[in-house]
């Protein structure tokens, strides 16, 4: 071996050692900084975005990869069927996104650095200082405070997979040879950009990006060269001029209220936020409140405009000079144009939007601080200083995103921090509600929501349906009545059905309260005090189906109270003439309000019987309203539990099951699944079920006790103990749980 060939192989040899120990080194501090936020439960959107998600808890998508999100809800399907719903399968996954990416950014930076030219580091050790600015670049996108909301915010997974995508994208062009960019190099990028349009749509921005990354480092700031380059990117100027015209035309003229126009000068103050999070990650926030700006001559608007427009022609200006700076810079607006430009978006300021943006601007970190010590303190910044400087910054960063992570970890600590940063705001207070009623701390979610009233007073037709049910569950009925009353004359169209429906169930509680303690009340008393009540909630489900006949819970509520009331025959009566009198239509041919007005005639009947104990002749008509309307819940449950007492466990699963495909969180369903699996000795499922239910309501009493049983059975004491507990802390007076933990042996 020559003495050339071996100098090389040691160099290859050192240099696979440095990057294996950045590597290590970047992994190493991300989890430290990511460490505590592997239990953080689900929040805000990830309700609806998996928790309440058919489609991925069934795995209904298929391999079809065109609707939006696709590839995203594809990648909870498999946390699903990993893990159910036990949060650390989704914050791992979250987790190797984020670090990958930080990886791509350090591959990234390393190749635009070297290339740089002039070269900014001292010989011979340039490589070796360019690998080290690329590692402090990556370490900056990875431990940023504000990342926090798109690492261990689950739902903000789409962030982290279309920047996945988009840096694959990027990274493609920037390998490829560029006297060799054509229409491969095309292919190669598009396929990435594909799946990234799969994750989340801000992705369509790569080709301009690519297209900046050409114009200031590979044709050094002149078009010309660009321009040699054509066949690259003519399929996608051709796709971005048809999304431009596509978004242009679909525009609407307000969102919830907000004109674009409205919107575009709201996003510049928004900007002006985001800069100053980059650079002083403080007040970090989960559910901003941002107000609206509508005039250019707002102070705040022109200020915001004034330094968003010196910061873009400072960047022009410079873009021969320091490329990196513009990059980062003009990185920053182009990735950010498709959420604060003019296409309004209802929520206007979200921390995660800023999680791609961050990818472009890291790459200045480095630059930034050798461009402070040269200024501020002397003329020459050698690297080693840089790195201090820069690993001072980085541990402050780190220790802010632990403390972040640890307001992110408890949904009560996190809502709090919201309600305290955003007091005029109705959303945190709602979700800090629920956070309290999931801890049957009922009195501290009425509070909240009371707290809420008092300081927007104009919201409180919002805040009442949040507030009536804190008012049942903590059994303050006549409070939670008088509300729902209120609201009824209140609020908009929209809701005036809920209101309506919610004033019915509020009596319904008041009805079982009063059989509760019917002992000391005269038979004349009792049926008194029961039309008191069961008339006015007989009406006000009426009202809820006369605004909306579509409301089946409405339906269920009103068959249920008229029973009561012993009018179940005279019900029954006019839906029997509504089914002979369709009897000899075709369901092909009746049109939308015939097919409602025939399945509420067959679900009132099989209702009825399902009331009076006749479920044979239940479960016939359950099975006939299906057939008429295959999506509505209640049917399939009330349809189960027939099924159960007509002992045809097999068919009641199936059913149970069907509710809990159109609502996944349909906690009854769950629990009386739960129940039938118990009876087939198939405890795993049965935990299954039953844990379902107390991840939404964990203090139920039925499902810990049926847990604690099936502990009980497997010898899994401890864990017996722990629902045993739960139940006694919520109904102490529980004998059943008191004879079980005493089984126990306490």
């Amino acid at each position: 071996m020559t003495q050339s060939n071996a100098g090389r192989k040691e160099r290859n040899n050192t240099e696979s050692l440095a990057i294996i120990f950045i590597c290590s080194a970047l992994f190493a501090s991300t989890l430290t900084a990511y460490w505590n936020s592997f239990n953080a439960p689900f929040v805000f959107d990830d309700l609806a975005t998996i928790q309440r998600n058919a489609q991925v808890r069934f795995g209904e998508f298929g391999w079809n990869l065109i609707s939006p999100r696709a590839v995203l809800y594809k990648t909870f399907t498999f946390n699903y069927l990993l893990a159910g719903q036990e949060v650390w399968s989704y914050h791992l996954v979250n987790f190797i996104l984020h670090f990958l990416n930080g990886l791509l950014i350090f591959v990234i930076a390393t190749r635009v650095f070297r290339s740089l030219r002039p070269s900014p580091y001292p010989l011979p050790e340039g490589e070796g200082v360019a690998r080290m600015y690329a590692a402090l670049a990556a370490a900056f996108f990875l431990l940023h405070p504000v990342q926090t909301e798109s690492v261990t915010y689950i739902s903000s997974r789409s962030e982290l997979l279309s920047t996945f995508f988009y840096l694959i994208g990027f990274l493609t062009f920037v390998l490829w040879p560029k006297d060799r960019a054509g229409f491969y190099c095309s292919l190669a990028v598009g396929t990435a950009y594909f799946f990234g349009l799969g994750s989340k749509e801000p992705v369509v921005t790569l080709p301009a990006a690519i297209f900046l990354y050409d114009y200031l480092f590979l044709s050094h700031a002149e078009f010309r060269p660009v321009f040699s380059r054509w066949r690259f990117y003519l399929v996608y100027l051709a796709g971005t001029s048809a999304a431009i015209v596509y978004v242009l035309t679909k525009l609407k003229s307000t969102v919830g209220g907000m004109s674009s126009w409205q919107y575009f000068l709201t996003e510049t103050r928004v900007l002006v936020r985001y800069i100053q999070l980059i650079f002083f990650p403080v007040g970090l926030n989960l559910d901003y409140d941002f107000k609206l700006s509508s005039k250019v001559f707002e102070p705040a608007v022109l200020g915001s405009i004034a330094l968003l427009v010196t910061l873009v022609l400072f960047g022009w200006g410079i873009r021969r000079k320091e490329p990196v700076f513009a990059f980062s810079i003009f990185w920053f607006f182009l990735t950010l144009s498709p959420t604060s430009s003019v296409v309004p978006i209802i929520d206007v300021v979200f921390e995660h939007r800023l999680y791609l943006p961050l990818a472009g601007v890291a790459l200045c970190f480095p630059f930034l601080i050798d461009f402070l010590y040269t200024r501020l303190w002397r003329p020459v910044a050698r690297p080693s200083i840089v790195f201090a400087c820069s690993s001072v910054i980085l541990i402050a960063l780190l220790a802010g995103t632990v403390m972040r992570n640890n307001v992110w970890s408890d949904e009560v600590r996190l809502f709090t921090d919201v309600v305290a940063k955003s007091p005029h705001k109705e959303r945190p207070y709602n979700n800090l509600a629920w956070a309290y009623f999931k801890r049957a701390e009922y009195d501290r979610a009425i509070a909240v929501l009371e707290q809420a009233f008092n300081r927007m007073p104009e919201n409180t037709a919002e805040l009442s349906d949040t507030l009536g049910n804190m008012y049942l569950k903590a059994g303050q009925y006549d409070k939670a009545i008088a509300l729902f009353q209120k609201t009824t004359h209140s609020l908009k169209d929209g809701m005036v059905a809920v209101a309506y429906n919610n004033l019915g169930v509020a009596y319904l509680y008041e009805w079982t309260d009063l059989q509760n303690h019917r002992s000391g009340i005269s038979n004349e008393e009792f049926e008194a005090k029961k039309e008191e009540i069961l008339r006015p909630a007989a009406e006000a489900f009426s009202e809820s189906l006369e605004v909306d006949p579509n409301m089946p819970s409405s339906l269920d509520s009103y068959i249920n109270v008229m029973c009561y009331r012993g009018k179940g025959s005279e019900i029954e009566r006019a839906a029997l003439e509504k089914v002979t009198s369709a009897k000899n239509f075709d369901l092909k041919q009746l049109n939308g309000k015939e097919k409602l007005e025939l399945f509420s005639a067959l679900y009132t009947i099989g209702k009825v019987a399902f009331n009076n104990g006749d479920y044979a002749k239940a479960n016939t008509y359950f099975e006939r309203a299906e057939q008429v309307k295959d999506d509505v819940r209640i049917v399939y449950f009330n349809h189960g539990y027939a099924l159960t007492m007509l002992q045809q466990d097999e068919r009641a699963a199936e059913k149970y099951v069907n509710a809990i495909r159109i609502d996944p969180i349909f906690i009854e369903a769950h629990h009386n699944l739960g129940l039938i699996y118990m009876r087939r000795k198939d405890y795993s499922k049965a935990v299954e079920a039953f844990t379902e239910v107390l991840r939404l309501d964990p203090k139920q009493v039925s499902s810990n006790l049926n847990l604690a049983s099936i502990y009980m059975a497997e010898g899994q004491k401890d864990r017996a103990r722990r629902h045993l507990s739960t139940v006694l802390a919520v109904a102490p007076d529980n004998q059943q749980a008191a004879a079980m933990l005493r089984q126990l042996g306490l």
